[in-house]
């Protein structure tokens, strides 16, 4: 993969050929290094970076890490940053105030969603690799302390006439000022730290204890790989393996997706460095020598209410003196369980529901399929919600004495309300930003369920809970037919752009969400397995799960 180069502007051509003699010369030196997992087994991914500069990066089979080596030393960076970088990534003024906007909105859209989302409203913030500013100047014109730091003295320059405290240098101008941040932002920078441990304890250190880092940097799933790779980048990462970094160095996510924009704050966990994410190589390795189709790499989903908004409702949840979920473990022992979900073969199943539940099999049907279930003469043992939607007491125009309401604390006080009269029991599923005091209540233990990222997969979980080892499921089809949801069903999910997977020649149209259920659906099915929690499941219907099952798991129509 060695023919990663493109076609460069004469003025930006001298600059390469000025820093590959420099490189030739020994003036940039360059060092051997290991991964940052400490392993030397990697697979070499490219010999020269996207100008043809040389740049060996290696793919770690150990962490899936993307890696330079050798690389550069940090002198040696700190001097390139200083004199050549610009020359070749920029674009002259043009290019300077174009990065300025463009850092403004993104600011801007930053303090937005910090508004909306975190209980944090930051007093201090500091941008490490700051360029002229532009990120830092709606937190000033805010009211906000803030610094900025970086190795080009140009762009520092440009800053500081506008009024923006900045100063060429790096964390250690920061560390000097002996002053801790409420935000630090690092966009597209830590992909050029060349010792992330070192350069991550520092910034934490930097940070106030209920602090927020900031971290963008060029997501390898989704960027074009022609452009990708750069000798000013020592590393290369997926949201899996910077995952790994972040909890290793002290951090704890708020969130991160694969583009990647990411969240942090200070944790006082250390993951250990040797609990690598292996699995995820193939899904790396694929993106990386597979041209055309390829493995869908793992999905990361994200929770669409925000934190305060979950917080409020967990109050006022807890406030009720609810029984909980600890009051399930093995009531059912020795049943099986029936999982309704709303999909739209499940309107082929009726009899066979039926029938299962005669047979002694208790129920456990997702709330907005509640409506379909007595539509047709089925009376569920158990209503499954934990969508905090405003709607979801559409579901509940109707209810039966024999249904027993499971309800997750993120719900809405309008769904507790709803739901007077008849037995509730609160459901604590996993999820970032809830403190252990803010689950407990006034009891001495709590009952954490993993709801994943579906309400249909909480119920296989609380079926689990419950000591129901056989699960039969329905209407968990995770890809879009002529039909996108059962007939009857009250309200329906926001229908996201399709996709297109293929599996042994079938070809399926679904969405990112649906095709991240189907793969949560395999993690889950394998800890029940792995913790004897789960002898079978059986998927009725047309299900994508049953078409990517390397084990039979679909039940035949009646």
């Amino acid at each position: 993969m060695s023919d990663r180069v493109i076609q460069a502007m004469p003025a930006v051509a001298y600059h390469i050929g000025t820093v590959a003699r420099k490189l030739a010369a020994g003036t940039y030196q360059t060092e051997p290094v290991a991964c940052f997992c400490g392993s030397i087994d990697a697979q070499l991914v490219t010999e020269t970076d996207r100008y043809g500069l040389p740049h060996r990066l290696w793919l770690c089979k150990s962490c899936g890490i993307i890696y330079a080596n050798p690389r550069m030393t940090e002198a040696s960076y700190a001097a390139f940053y200083e004199s050549d970088y610009r020359n070749i990534y920029d674009d002259g003024d043009a290019s300077a105030e174009t990065q300025f906007e463009e850092g403004y909105r993104h600011a801007v859209a930053l303090m937005d969603y910090l508004d909306e989302t975190q209980p944090v409203h930051p007093s201090v913030v500091f941008d490490i690799g700051c360029n002229s500013g532009g990120w830092l100047k709606p937190f000033m014109d805010a009211g906000c302390e803030v610094h900025g730091v970086d190795y080009g003295p140009e762009r520092v320059a440009q800053g500081k006439a506008m009024g923006i405290p900045l100063s060429v240098g790096s964390i250690e101008t920061l560390e000097i000022m002996g002053t801790k941040a409420d935000l630090i932002i690092m966009n597209h920078v830590l992909e050029h730290a060349t010792n992330l441990e070192s350069t991550l304890a520092r910034v934490r250190a930097l940070l106030s204890p209920d602090g927020l880092l900031y971290v963008a940097l060029p997501g390898l799933f989704l960027a074009d790989l022609s452009r990708l790779f750069q000798n000013a980048h020592p590393w290369q990462f997926t949201a899996e393996t910077l995952i790994y970094v972040m909890e290793c160095c002290g951090f704890d996510e708020v969130r991160c997706d694969q583009t990647i924009t990411s969240i942090w704050k200070r944790s006082d966990q250390y993951r250990d460095k040797q609990d690598t994410p292996t699995r995820h190589v193939r899904d790396i390795a694929q993106a990386l020598f597979i041209k055309g189709t390829r493995y869908l790499p793992h999905i990361r989903t994200v929770n669409k209410f925000s934190l305060p908004v979950r917080k409020a409702a967990l109050a006022s949840a807890m406030a009720r003196n609810l029984p909980t979920a600890t009051d399930l473990i093995q009531v059912h022992q020795g049943h099986p369980a029936i999982v309704i979900g709303g999909g739209p073969s499940v309107e082929g199943y009726v009899e066979s529901i039926k029938t299962l539940q005669q047979s002694g099999a208790k129920i456990l049907s997702i709330e907005r399929m509640y409506p379909w279930c007595l539509l047709h003469g089925i009376i569920p043992d158990y209503v499954v919600t934990m969508d905090a939607s405003e709607d979801v007491t559409d579901a509940f125009q109707s209810l039966h004495p024999g249904s027993h309401f499971l309800v997750a604390s993120q719900c809405t006080p309008s769904v507790f309300d709803a739901l007077l009269g008849h037995p509730v029991t609160l459901v604590h599923t996993s999820q970032h930003g809830y403190t252990n005091e803010e689950l407990l209540g006034s009891r001495d233990s709590y009952t954490v369920v993993n709801g994943a990222g579906s309400v249909v997969l909480c119920a296989l979980s609380l079926a689990m809970l419950m000591g129901m080892e056989t699960i039969h499921l329905f209407g968990f089809d995770c890809h879009v037919t002529q039909g996108t949801y059962a007939k009857g069903i009250a309200g329906v999910g926001e229908q996201a752009e399709t996709v297109g997977v293929k599996v042994d020649g079938r070809a399926f149209t679904t969405t990112v969400a649906y095709a991240a259920f189907a793969q949560q659906f395999f993690e889950l099915k394998e800890i029940g397995q792995t913790e004897g929690l789960l002898k079978d499941v059986i998927v009725y219907g047309d299900s994508l799960v049953t078409a990517m099952s390397v084990q039979p798991i679909g039940a035949q129509k009646a």
